[in-house]
């Protein structure tokens, strides 16, 4: 039986805080530039497009675990190793091993230590298409501001007239008992029962039979795994590993199906309705009295015994004059009406035209 296949393995690199060096391969635990040893916590990192370690040994030594760091003369030693290569101190005297830690693919790290401060990020510039638009924008919006306090700059304003006249009018309805005919669906309890017959009053589903008809259903169905890289582990001996995990490989199958699809029909159902005679107050004219003067009053009224006095209105006018030499109309409440003076000045409101809507309160 085969081996099973591990996981890669990739080389990272480290740089030399001490002579900057940078990039220095993994396997080195020493910088081959000045001599000057790995320190502990060193920053392993891994590029982007590093390879897959395809020398066996190489590969045996990056699964041996993480290095340890001496405490007399901090070199980095292999994880197998009892004692220090360089000073020959004991392992149990350690500073302790490097750090182990898995990262996310968009969390590998990609620098080592010699690597600059990351520039603060610049606000990105907007698209063509945006800044094309902000134009368009930022004078809509001037023209919303304008509208905005025009409207409330125009609907705040307040101006001076002159009473010119009054006016009013007056109106009573007045309601007549008749006999009338009707039809509907239930008989009132005071009606008087003209006729009756079924009618339809309104229509159900009902399935009348099925046909078989076909259609084309597509689902999806897994039909496998796919293993991917999803972590990486620095092994903290610099080198890393991938992590490995699956994931449901699916693909759309369409098949034909039948099925059975209802057929309807409407099916009226019926009810009674009745024609009937029945006795109701019906508005039949209306009485009115107006005048342009101050003294209003009602309409004088001569009923029928089978009449009645319904809903009463009233309208009460002010022309007032603007300081522009123009007549308006306005319509207040009676208690106002009255109140006004003939050529009286009063503070009015005005509306977006101009003219005059209400009176300030004084």
């Amino acid at each position: 039986m085969s081996e099973e296949k591990r996981p890669a393995v990739r080389e990272g690199r480290w740089d030399c805080t001490y002579c900057r060096t940078t990039a220095i391969l993994g396997r080195h635990r020493a910088c081959p530039n000045c001599g000057q040893v790995r320190p502990e916590n060193v920053k392993f990192y891994l590029p982007a497009d590093a390879e897959a370690v395809t020398d066996a040994q190489l590969e045996q030594r990056a699964r041996r675990g993480a290095d340890w760091v001496c405490s007399f003369c901090t070199t980095s030693n292999e994880a197998t190793a009892d004692t220090c290569r360089q000073c020959g101190a004991s392992r149990a005297d350690s500073l302790g091993e490097q750090k182990v830690q898995t990262f996310a693919m968009n969390a590998v790290p990609r620098a080592g230590d010699n690597a600059p401060s990351p520039p603060r990020p610049a606000t990105p510039a907007a698209p063509a298409q945006q800044r094309s638009m902000l134009p368009i924008f930022a004078a809509l919006g001037v023209l919303l501001l304008l509208c905005v306090g025009g409207f409330l700059f125009l609907g705040n304003r307040e101006s001076s007239v002159r009473v010119d006249g009054f006016a009013w009018e007056r109106a009573i309805t007045i309601e007549e008992r008749r006999t009338v005919t009707e039809s509907d669906w239930d008989l009132p309890g005071a009606a008087r029962l003209i006729s009756q017959q079924e009618e339809i009053h309104h229509y159900v589903q009902v399935v009348q039979r099925y046909e078989t008809r076909t259609r084309d259903v597509t689902k999806q169905v897994q039909v496998g795994t796919r293993t991917y890289v999803c972590e990486q582990r620095d092994l903290g001996n610099g080198f890393f590993e991938d992590v490995e995990c699956e994931e449901p490989v699916y693909e759309n199958r369409t098949r034909t199906e039948t099925y059975e699809e209802p057929i309807y029909r409407d099916v009226p159902i019926y009810r009674t309705k009745y024609t009937y005679e029945v006795d109701k107050w019906v508005s039949v004219r209306t009485e009115r009295e107006s005048g342009e003067n101050r003294e209003p009053f009602w309409p004088q009224l001569s009923l029928l015994d089978n009449q009645r006095e319904s809903e009463r209105s009233e309208t009460y006018l002010v022309y007032v004059v603007d300081d522009q030499g123009n007549r308006h109309e306005m319509e207040v409440d009676e208690s106002r009406w009255q109140a006004l003076e003939m050529e009286g000045r009063y503070n009015v409101r005005l509306g977006l035209g101009g003219e005059p809507v209400e009176f300030a309160e004084e």
